[in-house]
């Protein structure tokens, strides 16, 4: 008789976590610079159509699982498992969906801008760690979102019983010309077993949400690491060269814990000068800390911060 996974100890929860990460990589996280693109999703229209574009294109490369994935209004982020030839394929396919879709838009967009880097993943601890930076980068950049609410990314589908009762309908089952609107393209016979709800592609029809929640050992371990874990998020944001992401509440918490152990202070009130200034350089350059945050919690001036961070 197979034992009950959540009676397993943490040892062997571990140990199953490890043989699903060894059997199903490589891993990959294929991310583009919102620095150097401007915004392509301007409207609940534009993320429509890009989540039809980006469902299409995972849908159409079988040899490649998304793990999660996330649009951005100038960039996006995706966690894909398969032979890394085959994961910039399915790059370039939605990419390419895109600039077939947009041109109706009603506005210009250099595309040439729109350029993948990608990147692996090569631990099980790793890959934890890079699903839960992209299932919180709209929460950091959208005070509007938590992680599990926004509707343009895999998160909002992660360890949610409720998604089993959802009312979907086959892609197949809609009028041809309605299948055709929404996909940008007239050939719609290999995309017929999509799902859709409402005028979202459903995102557990193209995105494998159940292999990227085995990962975890549960839905505890998945919750606690979303806002415990600002060491890993810096070192994966230096990697992608991700400009903020800690939320003001994460970074306030991570200054109060390094000025306790550094001044032996509780608040940053307390701190002197020269510590605030020590304590600014520090969460700008091992946190990525904007000088309006540190503006806000350490209370310096602005001509201070945009001289020591110009």
């Amino acid at each position: 008789m197979k034992k009950d996974f959540s009676a397993l100890s943490f040892s062997e929860k571990e140990r199953v976590c490890e043989s699903i990460f060894i059997s199903h990589g490589p891993y990959w996280h294929i991310y583009t610079d919102g620095t150097k693109m401007q915004n392509i999703f301007c409207s609940e229209e534009d993320f429509l159509a890009g989540m039809w574009c980006l469902a299409s294109a995972l849908h159409l490369c079988k040899s490649v699982r998304a793990l999660t994935f996330e649009l951005m209004c100038n960039h996006i982020h995706l966690i894909l498992a398969g032979q890394r030839e085959e994961c910039i394929k399915a790059f370039d396919l939605f990419a390419a969906r895109l600039r077939q879709a947009f041109p109706k838009r009603q506005r210009a967009t250099d595309w040439s801008k729109f350029k993948m880097e990608i990147l692996p993943i090569e631990s099980l601890q790793a890959l934890r760690n890079e699903i839960i930076y992209v299932n919180r980068n709209a929460f950091v950049a959208n005070p509007a979102y938590t992680p599990d609410s926004y509707p343009w990314g895999g998160g909002c589908a992660y360890f949610c019983p409720w998604l089993r009762h959802l009312s979907t309908t086959p892609l197949e089952e809609l009028p041809i010309l309605t299948q055709r609107a929404l996909l940008h393209t007239k050939k719609i016979a290999p995309l017929a077993d999509l799902k859709i709800i409402g005028s979202m592609p459903f995102i557990p029809s193209f995105c494998d949400i159940s292999l990227g929640e085995s990962i975890f050992r549960d839905a505890r371990s998945y919750f606690n690491s979303l806002t415990r874990n600002a060491e890993a998020f810096s070192q994966i944001a230096s990697r992608l060269k991700d400009s903020v992401f800690l939320t003001d509440e994460e970074l306030y918490s991570v200054i109060c814990s390094h000025i306790s152990k550094e001044y032996s202070v509780k608040t940053p009130s307390q701190l002197s000068a020269q510590q605030k200034i020590d304590t600014a350089r520090h969460m700008h350059f091992g946190y990525n800390a904007t000088n309006q945050q540190l503006r806000r919690m350490l209370r310096l001036a602005p001509s201070i911060l945009e001289e020591m961070f110009p």
